[in-house]
């Protein structure tokens, strides 16, 4: 009976310090500053270049023929929270922490948040309410290497009333790049897709782009 007892109670410790653990928190962005991919979109050709990586937060800019297109601050590579679209500023006031229970990423994580989409140069904001889940786990080959990708679904919702619309987005997200390879998006039954065909990680310090920016048309990416 004592022996039982001692085992017992071997258990029971063994169970209370499991409860004092901490969760481990997820490690910040693997994404490093200087790092281009060409990206391949309908049969043009845009440059990503990473010009920042702070706390969460990556920087990148979108560049067509020399001249930049965006430039996105994206929650660990993976969702624009902020940035600038043909010249408009955009802000996505939104709890992060509910975003974060994504990572580290695995297959049944989910995931979803409510917020306000400011239009900064508008001077107007958007409702906006997102579900993502992390869906399956596949490889992306390149020529500079094969990527482990995260495939990640995204519903989005914005908008009020009848006015409402919705955007379904297949994202094909690298941990080791923190940079999405793939994206496929449907919404208003169209289908835009977009890849990245080659990586180039050079490294070191780059200077954001001069604000020489197309004005007008639709997000690209």
């Amino acid at each position: 009976m004592k022996r039982v007892s001692r085992i017992a109670g071997m258990v029971m410790a063994l169970a209370l310090a499991a409860c004092d653990v901490p969760a481990r928190p997820a490690a910040g962005p693997n994404a490093e500053v200087g790092t281009r991919a060409m990206i391949s979109r309908h049969g043009q050709e845009l440059v990503a270049v990473v010009t920042r990586v702070q706390d969460k937060l990556v920087t990148t800019e979108f560049q067509w023929r020399g001249e930049l297109m965006a430039a996105r601050n994206l929650y660990r590579g993976l969702y624009p929270v902020s940035g600038t679209e043909y010249g408009y500023q955009f802000e996505l006031d939104f709890d992060d922490a509910l975003l974060e229970r994504l990572f580290p990423l695995k297959v049944g994580n989910e995931t979803s948040f409510g917020g306000n989409l400011k239009l900064i140069d508008q001077g107007n904001a958007i409702d906006v309410w997102v579900h993502m889940v992390v869906t399956d786990e596949r490889t992306v080959d390149l020529p500079s290497g094969s990527y482990p990708v995260f495939v990640v679904e995204v519903t989005s919702r914005y908008g009020d009333g009848r006015d409402a619309k919705t955007k379904l987005n297949t994202l094909y997200f690298s941990p080791e790049l923190s940079m999405v390879l793939k994206s496929v998006m449907r919404e208003d039954g169209r289908q835009t897709y977009w890849r990245v065909v080659s990586i180039d990680k050079r490294g070191g310090s780059v200077q954001p782009t001069p604000a020489q920016q197309r004005n007008s048309g639709t997000v690209m990416i």
